[in-house]
């Protein structure tokens, strides 16, 4: 879907105050509900980014088929891009910031061989020939911490090696971590760090033939499954789209019935306050140093236990589950919605498949698809 996670740097595609998080109540949404314009637009939805101090990267299905392009973070202009023959619905930075990693449905990148996972020269985009890495699969997340990179999806084998959902390689080199031989029963759709774990949310209820509803922990130093284990979060959400962390809880999206976001402790698995409701799946999750989680998604007229139209997108207070009143970007073309959010030096950025943005008196010159950013106010 998206993403760097570096625990100190970046959490969930988002630069977040480590610790203060679901303790203090934040202040209002620091961005605006009118979008910005920019200089590059996409032709295709938008399916994962990662923000890296000036730049934003985007990938998806644009181009013809898929791709990869690096943003100015203060204009939206074209950096560079690269090409694939298929969806690119992961993305993370490496640990030093020299490479992005890409992982997705896509078998060539640049018009070489790269079987799902690719890395590419963060300034210019070329791809590093010498760092192979292939799954079976499509690949749904990747996280890194140190020299390690971790890659979830849809995948049964990873290098050659059958390890259904999830993986570990060695960063720098593309090959597999000694040691880490987990896997799942089914998919795993999202990933993140903590400073002791790497946690994988699907829809999977198994993790190495334990008990594991959608979500699941691993220790960093020995990759053992943790006996950490909460209690799916509804009746019905079996699916979890997508993980955000801080200091005290995890933050996943949910789908039906409708869509839920919802809150882990990150001790205990318990929920800190009852789960937000929304009529259609919240399939990103991101907090910002603002204080509060956006979320992305197909919902539209309902977002917590009140008739709330949000569309596509809002935010929610960590603390205590509250949707903020201050952000209401108006969201065109509901389905599928939101996929991705990221944020760089005070903007957020959203993709997906939505045809546009725009609460402005004229609409109809707003209606910029697949890609949407907003400033710091």
């Amino acid at each position: 879907m998206k993403r760097s996670r570096s625990w100190a740097v970046v959490i969930g595609a988002a630069t977040v105050l480590v610790g203060t998080l679901g303790v203090a109540a934040p202040a209002d949404a620091t961005y605006t509900n009118e979008p910005l314009s920019r200089a590059w637009q996409a032709d295709g939805p938008v399916h994962s980014s990662v923000g890296a101090g000036s730049v934003v990267y985007v990938g998806g299905k644009f181009n013809g088929g898929g791709g990869i392009a690096a943003l100015s973070s203060s204009n939206g202009a074209l950096l560079w891009s690269a090409s694939t023959n298929g969806d690119v619905r992961a993305l993370t930075v490496s640990s030093d910031g020299s490479r992005v990693f890409a992982g997705g449905a896509f078998t060539t990148v640049n018009g070489t061989t790269h079987r799902h996972l690719v890395a590419l020269d963060s300034s210019s985009g070329d791809v590093v020939a010498n760092w192979k890495a292939s799954t079976g699969g499509m690949v749904r997340d990747l996280v890194t911490t140190g020299d390690t990179l971790f890659v979830g999806g849809t995948f049964a084998k990873i290098n050659g090696a059958t390890e259904k959902g999830l993986g570990a390689l060695i960063a720098s080199t593309g090959k597999s971590a000694p040691g880490f031989t987990n896997a799942v029963d089914k998919n795993v759709y999202g990933l993140a760090l903590t400073p002791t774990t790497v946690i994988a949310t699907g829809n999977f209820t198994l993790a190495n033939g334990q008990s594991r509803l959608s979500i699941a922990a691993f220790n960093l130093n020995t990759y053992a499954l943790t006996s950490w284990a909460p209690r799916r979060l509804c009746s019905g959400c079996n699916s979890y789209w997508d993980i955000a962390v801080d200091g005290t809880n995890a933050y996943v999206g949910t789908s039906g019935p409708g869509g839920n976001l919802g809150a882990f402790n990150l001790t205990t698995g318990s929920n800190p306050w009852r789960y937000v409701h929304a009529d259609g799946d919240v399939q990103a999750v991101s907090l910002s140093s603002d204080g509060l989680l956006y979320i992305g998604g197909h919902f539209g007229q309902f977002v917590g236990n009140s008739n709330n139209p949000r569309t596509v997108l809002a935010a929610v207070n960590p603390a205590n589950g509250s949707v903020d009143q201050a952000f209401h970007p108006r969201m065109y073309g509901l389905y599928p919605g939101a996929w991705t959010i990221s944020t760089t030096n005070g903007v957020l950025w959203g993709g997906g498949d939505f045809n546009g943005t725009g609460a402005g008196a004229n609409q109809a010159n707003n209606h910029v698809p697949y890609l949407t950013a907003f400033a710091a106010q």
